[in-house]
């Protein structure tokens, strides 16, 4: 019976352990380096289940977004976690983002997106009545959920099947020896493994140097998206979700409203090049990681080629009323005093010597050892389709 290591046990991790289990494998090993699962990106972020608007057609994202926002939502249902088909708007006003919202809504058939329409702006009072705006997409699939509770679920299934997670359990080395892979870890503890499969989030890009898988010299770059949270007298201005039409200029959606399923409403995120890996503030800086990161050729590519979107992205983080400008652009009637300082979180993206960040998810193999490499959003919404590839594509 093969041994199968998986380090991480971020929602992308316990997806696949749970995969893994149900298919017959029967020694599933978790390594997780900090005090619970789930810490990071997979509990730090709004808990949209995405229908797949924005990605590529045909691409990967795409495929196992569509199949992933389906199985989330059975899955949900079958394990009695809440969620909420909220549905999703993007709105124009003015006739350049009216020309991007045509070509968004001519993808968003491509991937076949169920129920999609084009609406004016009396068909958007009807959905978002202090919204204003010309025209939107309308994206009925999108729901939100609380995915700390889909990976609490994952985990009781994962012991259940007679899996296991072993807690602060940060790998510091992998080697070979007599045919197999053997995983040292900082604590001085050490695991066998005949399959080894990564899924680290920021630290993606590190272990699979670690493992000796060619990377072609690409890079985690960590960008901090910030939140605000609307005050509760508030929350009645916001329905469900509302977003603007993406800049093409810039690779991220842009700040957004976002109805959650605890009743909150947060607003965000930017997207600011973080100070280290896992740097939620300006106050949390690693030296060494931030110099890797701004030394890096890529990112300085980027810079090059967004610098007014870079340099916006920074004021919005440091200034609340430029921040609230651009939810403004959603709600005019939006004000700084209806907002209190949220949550952030990091955003773990692939980037390559271009400076260009990788869009599509990236998983890389070599022999018995598998990393997930770049997992960006919706990489929540689609865990179980992707645990499901990745096992289909190793033959697991």
């Amino acid at each position: 019976m093969k041994k199968i290591v998986i380090i991480g046990a971020g929602i992308i991790g316990l997806s696949l352990a749970l995969e893994l289990l149900k298919r017959g494998h029967k020694n599933v090993i978790l390594l997780e380096k900090e005090n619970e699962i789930a810490k990071h990106q997979s509990s730090r972020n709004s808990g949209v289940m995405h229908a797949g608007l924005y990605y590529k057609p045909e691409s990967l994202k795409s495929k196992l977004c569509r199949d992933g926002i389906n199985l989330m939502k059975t899955y949900c249902n079958k394990n009695s976690i809440k969620w909420d088909e909220c549905g999703k708007i993007v709105i124009a006003n003015n006739s350049l983002e009216e020309n991007r919202l045509s070509e968004l809504f001519e993808r968003g058939q491509k991937n076949n997106l169920k129920g999609i329409q084009k609406i004016k702006s009396n068909q958007i009072s009807k959905l978002e009545p202090y919204v204003k705006a010309n025209s939107a997409i309308f994206v009925p699939e999108e729901s939100i959920v609380n995915y700390k509770e889909v990976a609490n679920s994952y985990l009781n299934q994962i012991l259940s099947y007679g899996g296991s997670v072993k807690y602060f359990s940060k790998v510091k080395k992998i080697r070979n020896k007599n045919s197999r892979k053997v995983i040292y870890l900082e604590n001085d503890e050490v695991f066998d493994a005949d399959i080894i499969i990564s899924s680290t989030g920021v630290y993606s890009d590190k272990l699979a140097e670690m493992m000796g898988i060619d990377i072609n010299r690409q890079k985690i770059i960590p960008f901090r998206g910030e939140y605000y949270l609307l005050k509760d007298e508030f929350k009645y201005l916001v329905k469900g979700l509302i977003y603007p039409v993406p800049n093409p200029s810039f690779p991220f959606l842009g700040v957004h409203l976002t109805k959650m399923i605890d009743g909150n409403v947060e607003a965000g995120p930017n997207a600011v090049l973080a100070l280290a890996r896992e740097g939620y503030s300006w106050r949390i800086i690693n030296f060494r990681e931030f110099v890797e990161s701004i030394t890096y050729k890529g990112i300085r590519k980027f810079i090059l080629k967004y610098p007014l979107t870079t340099f916006g992205e920074i004021s919005r983080s440091l200034s609340k009323g430029l921040f609230v400008d651009s939810l403004k652009k959603l709600i005019p009637d939006l004000n700084e005093s209806m907002f209190y300082k949220g949550n952030s979180g990091i955003r773990a993206q692939l980037m390559n010597l271009k400076g260009d960040l990788i869009q599509d998810f990236d998983i890389k193999t070599s022999g018995n050892l598998i990393s997930i490499l770049n997992a960006p959003s919706p990489a929540a919404t689609s865990s179980l389709a992707i645990a499901k590839y990745v096992a289909d594509y190793a033959d697991l």
